[in-house]
């Protein structure tokens, strides 16, 4: 256990190596912006990522939170409990959620309001509505009332209407039930940089610890110390209930700032303006010659710049540029670019660029800019915004639409060789998990839209292997997971071919046949219907699979099992995501799964999900649903270099098996998603980047 938890508090640290900007509102012994234990109800700064990690007596705790947006507050946390246990569990997976109903003012504080552990075991299981005001530049106080863990002295009233609910299962009957109690301290700023004071009162009894001698409760009173150092660490210390020393390490990472890794991407072009007198030329440059120059100048110019051109076509005033990204991981990025090596190739009589993405081979955009407006907005105040408001983005036509491919591009391979890290967060029997090897992986592109790719992985060392299977009542679909990652050492990742089309402007289409992941082996097809300039969408999605062998060879095990949803996409305010799927499960169950995601300019990705299905609580096992967080932090970020690549983690409660849907590469909303307007919008702030 010493070693996961050093392993774990080493991946917290890492996330402050390039993380820059305040660090925002303390926290507390729950990873919660708090006092000591008691909450407060100011929020962390908006989009901020904070890692906790703390000990006392009584249990440790590790917890990750998440700003997702301005006032709800959510985090993720895993607690191992020290001589207690809840229904025998001597560790518990639980998720925070708080929302700051008012900002202070003058006159008002701020108020939230908060639930504690809520879909876990409920070892702190707790619902409360609290106050903060600072009065003073050093000195802010907050007091709340508290139900559950923050309710059981009392000492305010007994609002008891109904039972004991289920561990794991949210019965929203049972928040805000019960013996209510007040709560409330103070936390002063000494003169001396970094150096904090807290005190506070806790309604708190700890009856399960109490109960089985794994602490002594002689007050309601704690006190804490707390050293901050370089804004984004911080030491504390504290004296518990009036006869336990605890410790807590934080560190925090803003997505919205930048890194102090310098950026080493190439320059952009500036725009080449045109003489005064040819803005309005009409001349034609429909000539098949024409054509194929511009093609070559634009390899050339844009291989420079990260791109490759997939097309050209002129026609009068208006020309169209097809590309493939594969260096930026701001869409806008690479719009802008091709659009100012337009303006450097394009006779002055062209007016409109016409810059169209593919991605897979399909057209996913067509992104309309008048060169007039390029050339007056660029170096212009507030230049980003109007050229976002003077620019179309439409649906491309079909691939049919005559479009001429660059000679020589298909069929085209590509083949890499790179190390992965795989990391499992909060399973049954430890707090971190990971797994680090080689992996070698090949496209062969036959035609645009058409591939063969798959993946070899060699596991070179790591202890996800050793993760302790869940019991499941139901087909086991992904608790066997570490099964999967004992027995196949050398595996065959992935090995699929994949056709994508686009059978009219609005609608796009996939079916993968294969290896599709690294348990599941069938056929997977879908098809989207999502207008270009539109923040909302439609998609089904059908698939046959069976399980793979646990060697992840070539073999196939068991019954197969049809699975599919229906999806509907919305996209709010540039940068929130939601997404509602409806369908089968690949255990058998029926359900729905809502998720929303916050998508940052720079490439940066934070979400939470719930899944709920027909499955029985029992059988589902502990917490009766699937639900929780994610990240998705771009490589590039960190590095200062450009790339697509990003790595994602997702903290769930524990691996069950209802709610299990299969993971396919190129799924179709993401990939048209990202060059369409809401994706556009995004991350347009680099558009001239």
């Amino acid at each position: 256990m010493a070693k996961q938890l050093v392993t774990t508090a080493l991946l917290v640290m890492a996330t402050t190596v390039f993380s820059t900007g305040a660090y925002g509102q303390s926290l507390n012994l729950y990873g919660n912006s708090g006092l000591i234990d008691m909450p407060t109800a100011e929020p962390q700064p908006d989009a901020q990522i904070s890692g906790t990690i703390s000990d006392s007596k009584s249990d440790r705790k590790i917890t990750l939170s998440f700003q997702l947006t301005q006032r709800l507050s959510t985090s993720f946390r895993y607690s191992e409990l020290k001589d207690w246990a809840i229904a025998t569990n001597t560790n518990d997976r639980s998720f925070d959620v708080k929302f700051q109903i008012n900002k202070e003012t003058k006159t008002l504080p701020n108020i939230a309001i908060g639930l504690r552990d809520f879909m876990g075991l409920g070892a702190y299981g707790a619902e409360y509505i609290v106050a903060t005001k600072k009065i003073h530049p050093k000195l802010q106080l907050t007091g709340g009332l508290g139900w559950g863990r923050l309710g059981n002295s009392g000492n305010v009233a007994d609002l008891r209407v109904g039972s004991n609910p289920q561990g794991g299962v949210p019965t929203s009957s049972q928040w805000f039930d019960g013996p209510v109690a007040f709560f409330g301290g103070a936390e002063w700023t000494s003169p001396f940089r970094g150096l904090t004071f807290k005190a506070e009162y806790s309604p708190d009894q700890y009856a399960r610890e109490v109960a089985n001698a794994a602490i002594e409760r002689k007050d309601s009173f704690n006190f804490g110390l707390e050293y901050k150092r370089r804004d984004s660490m911080t030491f504390g210390i504290y004296y518990l209930h009036g006869s336990e020393v605890g410790l807590r390490f934080s560190t925090a990472v803003n997505p919205k700032n930048p890194p102090k890794a310098r950026s080493s991407e190439p320059a952009p072009l500036p725009v080449r303006a045109r003489p005064m007198d040819q803005h309005q030329g009409t001349r034609s440059t429909n000539q098949p010659s024409f054509n194929m120059t511009a093609r070559s100048k634009f390899s050339a110019i844009l291989k420079k710049q990260g791109l490759a051109v997939e097309a050209v076509a002129v026609s009068g005033t208006s020309a169209e540029l097809r590309i493939r990204n594969h260096t930026f991981n701001a869409s806008a990025q690479a719009i802008g670019r091709a659009a100012r090596a337009m303006s450097f190739v394009m006779p002055p009589s062209v007016e409109e660029f016409v810059i169209t993405p593919l991605v897979k081979g399909i057209p996913t955009s067509s992104v309309v800019i008048r060169r007039s407006d390029l050339e007056q907005f660029e170096n212009e105040a507030m230049g980003t915004e109007k050229m976002l408001s003077a620019t179309q983005i439409r649906s491309p036509f079909a691939q049919s639409d005559g479009t001429g491919i660059q000679p020589g591009l298909y069929p085209n391979f590509r083949w890499t060789i790179e190390p992965y890290v795989s990391i499992s967060l909060f399973d049954s029997s430890g707090p971190a998990r990971a797994s680090t090897g080689l992996r070698a992986s090949a496209d062969y592109f036959v035609t645009p839209n058409f591939s063969i790719t798959g993946a070899v992985t060699q596991r070179v060392l790591g202890n996800q292997k050793n993760e302790t299977p869940p019991p499941s009542g139901l087909t086991r679909v992904r608790t066997d997971r570490a099964r999967y990652k004992r027995e196949g050492k050398t595996a065959l990742e992935t090995l699929t071919a994949d056709y994508l089309l686009k059978p009219s402007p609005d609608f796009y289409g996939r079916v993968s046949l294969g290896y599709l992941e690294n348990m599941f082996g069938g056929v997977s097809s879908e098809i989207l219907w999502k207008p270009a300039g539109q923040n909302w969408g439609f998609g089904v999605d059908a698939n046959y699979v069976k399980l793979r062998d646990f060697n992840q060879r070539l073999g196939l095990r068991g019954n197969g099992i049809a699975t599919g949803h229906l999806s509907a996409y919305l996209s709010v305010n540039r940068n929130l995501m939601a997404q509602l799927d409806l369908g089968r499960y690949l255990a058998g169950d029926y359900g729905a799964t809502l998720s929303v995601d916050r998508v940052f300019a720079n490439g940066w990705r934070m979400g939470a999900y719930a899944t709920v299905t027909d499955a029985d609580a029992a059988a589902f096992g502990n917490g009766s649903f699937k639900k929780g967080l994610r990240l998705s932090v771009p490589l590039s970020w960190g590095i200062g270099t450009p790339s697509r690549k990003s790595y994602g983690i997702e903290m769930n409660t524990q691996a069950r098996d209802g709610g299990a849907r299969l993971h396919v590469k190129n799924r179709l909303h993401s990939i048209v998603n990202e060059y369409q307007r809401p994706g556009l919008e995004a991350n347009w702030a680099r558009f001239w980047h």
